[in-house]
């Protein structure tokens, strides 16, 4: 059996815990066996046990593998393809002329990526594909994440209606000039799926990849992509199977004010409220942004039991504001983190990502709320462990949980100097958070196997991934993209004229950063 001894001037156990701080072992040591962990401790209580490697040492500090609570399948940024930052509704419409991607390859880049920052497991939500197409691209998608040796939650979403603009498909379309109704209508043709036929693909993957079949590296979730891209049938649909299988279920939800004004003008009430009233609300659920939440909402998700997957940089850049974290931790909602595959540099760096978190929710004022270091790490292991089917198994590091862990750079985190406050807690959790950085990612196990070694991954060649991806992005793009790029400028300033007099009331915010007088 495979064993191995992980040393580390701190070790971390577990951030955040009950009483606000985080268990910190000074000078400790993690055992893991065949993936799992056997014993935490001092470095001095388990020096003496027969290993077949000793991993790290003083000069590095040990956590838990960090989550990605929400990603897709892009590898290759938006802005690399061609799309700029701009307001979600018409940014969305504007990415429908993709290119054409190896997933597996484009997926296999993106992991590495992630893995480089410390991330060991990842809450994958697909675009929906064509029926005829999904089983092989999922195929290739956990090729790409088990090449890689990453822990993915997979979901597959399910967009089957307003699908150009909050209202309904036809009667939206019958506004066009017929020639661009029909481009669109042939477009959207193509990746329609019937009830149906989506679940029947989830319980076929969920066979073929579930945890048994992938040895605990893959769990299959539902997903109906957001409040207002589903029937109600479908949620209803969705909760059964979710407790017949036991299945996680991932969802987009009030990612914008206008997806908060659908609700309004279609339920008379907020999406959140619609979905407690179908009783699709529950701890089996996660929400990707939830920026535009109502007070009665952060109640009615912390009832439930439900999480929130925060993506501060996505947030940013498509223009939908700032998710109410403190209110949502005040009020007991599971807050997760996660980068939507739209973090600030494109490069899916989950320590950077905790870093905006942590200095975007400090609230001006003696008395005001701020995220604080211990949270702050939390939101990215324990509380985002929480939605994929994992709990219980990842997220903390302590026996019978998956031997993922990571290994930073002490020396080159407190370079040149670093005084500290003397709490080993506080300065190992502050340090990670205030300063750690991907180049200070030096090693990286997923179920006891090294697969980022002195900063290098080692179960492929990175260089020749990334040549190989640029070999295949260099070639001429598809005419039919090209085609699909100009219908998209086209229907554009109908999408804006169509949100024209959906105008965001200026009712007072979560937080207050500065105001007139």
């Amino acid at each position: 059996m495979a064993t191995s001894l992980i040393r580390g001037r701190y070790v971390i156990c577990e951030a955040g815990t009950d009483t606000g701080r985080s268990r910190v072992i000074t000078d400790g040591a993690v055992l893991q066996r065949d993936g799992v962990i056997e014993s935490v401790g001092t470095y001095d209580e388990l020096k003496e046990r027969e290993v077949d490697e000793v991993i790290g040492g003083p000069r590095f500090l040990v956590m838990p593998g960090l989550t990605n609570s929400h990603h897709h399948g892009r590898g290759v940024s938006t802005f690399q393809m061609g799309t700029t930052d701009g307001c979600l509704e018409p940014w969305i419409v504007e990415g429908w002329g993709r290119r054409s991607v190896d997933w597996r390859l484009i997926t296999l880049y993106t992991a590495i990526q992630m893995i480089k920052s410390g991330t060991t497991s990842v809450m994958y939500n697909h675009p929906r594909t064509p029926v005829t197409g999904m089983a092989d691209e999922a195929e290739q998608v956990l090729q790409g994440f088990g090449g890689a040796g990453m822990r993915t939650a997979f979901s597959v979403y399910y967009r089957g209606q307003n699908r150009v603009v909050y209202h309904d498909d036809e009667a939206f379309l019958s506004r066009l000039p017929s020639d661009l109704a029909d481009a669109v209508r042939r477009y959207l043709s193509v990746t329609d799926m019937t009830e149906d036929d989506y679940f029947s693909s989830f319980e076929s993957l969920r066979e073929s990849h579930g945890a048994e079949a992938s040895g605990g590296l893959v769990s299959v979730l539902l997903s109906p992509s957001n409040a207002q891209w589903a029937s109600d049938e479908f949620f209803f649909r969705t909760k059964e199977l979710s407790a017949r299988y036991g299945a996680a279920v991932h969802m987009h939800l009030v990612e914008s004010w206008y997806q908060k004004e659908y609700g309004i003008r279609t339920w008379g009430k907020t999406p959140v409220a619609h979905l407690a009233d179908l009783g699709f609300l529950g701890p089996e659920l996660s929400c990707a942004h939830s920026v535009w939440l109502t007070e009665g909402d952060i109640e009615l998700l912390a009832d439930s039991g439900a999480t929130v997957c925060h993506n501060p940089s996505s947030n940013l850049r498509l223009k939908n504001g700032i998710a109410p974290v403190n209110a949502m931790l005040a009020g007991g909602v599971n807050v997760a983190m996660g980068t939507d595959s739209t973090a600030l540099n494109d490069d899916d760096d989950m320590l950077q990502e905790m870093r905006l978190a942590s200095k975007l929710h400090r609230q001006p004022g003696l008395e005001r709320p701020a995220l604080d270091t211990h949270q702050t790490l939390r939101l990215a292991t324990a509380n985002a462990a929480r939605p994929t089917g994992f709990e219980g198994r990842i997220g903390a590091l302590e026996p019978g949980r998956y031997a993922d862990m990571v290994l930073l750079d002490w020396d080159a985190m407190t370079a040149p100097y670093f005084e500290g406050s003397g709490d080993s807690v506080a300065d190992a959790v502050n340090t990670v958070v205030y300063r750690g950085k991907s180049a200070h990612v030096d090693t990286v196990m997923i179920n006891g196997e090294v697969v980022l070694r002195g900063g290098r991954f080692v179960k492929a060649d990175e260089e020749e991934i990334t040549d190989e991806l640029r070999e295949q992005l260099a070639r001429p793009i598809e005419q039919e993209t090209l085609a699909t790029r100009q219908m998209a400028a086209r229907l554009l300033p109908y999408i804006e004229e169509f949100y024209g007099d959906w105008n965001i009331p200026s009712d007072g915010p979560h937080y207050l950063y500065n105001g007139r007088m």
